[in-house]
């Protein structure tokens, strides 16, 4: 019964460091939307919230893999004697209901970051192409001007016959 316990606290404190963490990837989602609402977007600072987020989600990736092996543990438990762990499986549920809806929202926000980065890039992009068609432009222009004039060619026409 004590382990049954122990067990059931580790879930519990899996769960609130996961809640904990998915709120900062949340919050970094939250300021990615931020830096794209933007019309210059501050891109080291983008991939900043991106690098920060990838290094939440790792740890959050631990804690599932922790929380998964400990939860193998106790299942049997739960299952055939669900009525005497009542309170600690409800709360439990609590916790995970809560990460699932903050995942929601995740999902919902990065979906609009998404297309507003598509948006951005392709912005870019068509400012890189314009460079690009300009750039050629100008380089044919001087090269067929610096072509125009041979040496046996006169600058000045002899009106005179």
């Amino acid at each position: 019964m004590g382990d049954i316990d122990t067990y059931i606290n580790i879930l519990s404190d899996s769960l609130r460091k996961k809640f904990d963490i998915v709120k900062k990837i949340l919050e970094c989602t939250k300021e990615q939307e931020r830096l794209l609402a933007v019309e210059e977007v501050d891109t080291d600072r983008f991939l900043e919230e991106l690098d920060k987020k990838g290094k939440l989600i790792e740890q959050m990736t631990q804690l599932d893999k922790g929380f998964e092996s400990v939860y193998a543990k106790v299942d049997a438990v739960f299952k055939t004697d669900a009525a005497n762990y009542r309170t600690q499986i409800l709360q439990l549920q609590n916790y995970i209901r809560t990460v699932t809806d903050i995942g929601v929202e995740i999902q919902a926000l990065e979906q609009k970051n998404k297309e507003k980065l598509n948006r951005f890039l392709a912005k870019k992009r068509a400012g890189i192409n314009d460079f690009k068609r300009s750039n050629k432009t100008a380089t044919t222009y001087y090269q067929n001007m610096s072509n125009q004039h041979r040496e046996w060619q006169s600058y000045f026409l002899d009106k005179r016959k």
